[in-house]
């Protein structure tokens, strides 16, 4: 029933002025183009200030869990054309069908937000208008506006109504490479969970000999590029290599002479040695790594008691 779409909220990347946004908004269509030949999809998109509108044909699973590796996300909704928004009774009848509590006791909020003008419509009243449709078709239902068991929101256009079916929340951070290299030794789970880590503020990871190659390809779900130096334009105009600026996993005079420093450079800044995951209990890096593995169902929640639930645990089990 209905098109499917999806918009990604981009968050951090909206604070940067227009010409690094555009920046960031180009490495990032670079790696969704990477991750439709890994994942099997078609993306086509669109972009706005502070969002992106996904379409695809592909199977809606693929689909999510290939956006589920794009650095810079805030969140990912999936959202679904319902119908004409006068329609109140079919627009009801269409968000209870892909609702699987239906006819069970349990409260329910709508929210509703306009996009532009739409006749004899303000986003207060029609979420009151639909809530009132909803009940009557399910009269089991009882209205929550605060803490509902179903919360039911919706975006209001000219002669179409949206629902958003479903919310997952993106990795947070930056586009991978929008933020300069960094050399890594990644020879066990912990250093790749700290390359991530790094990766998530826009760096592009540069793994040196020692490396497993193993944990590279499972860090290569999330930036296909991992490993190629990123470029920049210097003072001179030209393209070349950027010098990395940062090292995980080894001593700083190890890699140094791997920084690719450019001899001419008349300023340069000292190599700084990362760990990211200091200070970080067991419990706290399995949780990190529960969502580095199945993104899709396991959310970045920084609070330790939203990755270390039992369900958390369960949803491993599933993926596994």
């Amino acid at each position: 029933m209905g098109q499917v779409h999806w918009v990604l909220r981009l968050g951090e990347v909206t604070l940067k002025s227009k010409p690094v946004r555009r920046l960031f908004q180009n490495t990032m269509r670079r790696s969704m183009s990477k991750a439709e030949g890994r994942w099997g999809v078609q993306l086509r998109l669109s972009f706005g200030r502070d969002r992106v509108v996904v379409r695809s044909d592909s199977p809606v699973d693929r689909v999510e869990q290939a956006l589920a590796h794009q650095l810079g996300l805030a969140a990912i909704d999936r959202v679904r054309l319902i119908g004409d928004p006068d329609d109140l009774s079919g627009v009801a009848e269409g968000i209870l069908a892909r609702h699987d509590a239906r006819g069970t006791p349990r409260s329910f909020g709508v929210r509703c937000r306009r996009t532009g003008e739409v006749a004899n419509w303000s986003s207060p009243t029609y979420a009151a208008a639909l809530g009132a449709a909803l009940i009557e078709a399910d009269a089991s239902l009882l209205v929550n506006l605060k803490h509902p068991d179903w919360p039911v929101s919706v975006i209001l256009r000219e002669g179409a109504l949206e629902v958003v079916e479903h919310r997952m929340l993106g990795p947070g951070g930056l586009p991978a490479g929008a933020q300069g290299d960094v050399l890594a030794r990644i020879d066990d789970e912990r250093g790749m969970l700290s390359s991530f880590l790094i990766m998530r503020r826009g760096c592009r990871i540069l793994p040196v000999e020692g490396s497993d190659e193993a944990l590279i390809e499972r860090l290569r779900a999330w930036d296909a590029n991992i490993g190629r130096r990123s470029r920049h334009h210097t003072h001179e105009g030209q393209n070349e290599d950027r010098p990395s600026w940062g090292c995980i996993g080894l001593p700083v005079s190890e890699a140094e002479p791997m920084a690719g420093r450019q001899a001419s450079a008349v300023k340069t800044t000292p190599l700084a040695r990362l760990e990211p995951l200091l200070g970080w209990t067991d419990d706290e890096v399995n949780a990190l790594l529960r969502h580095f593995d199945a993104p899709w169902c396991v959310p970045p929640d920084p609070d330790a008691h939203g990755w270390m639930t039992a369900a958390g645990h369960d949803m491993k089990e599933a993926v596994a």
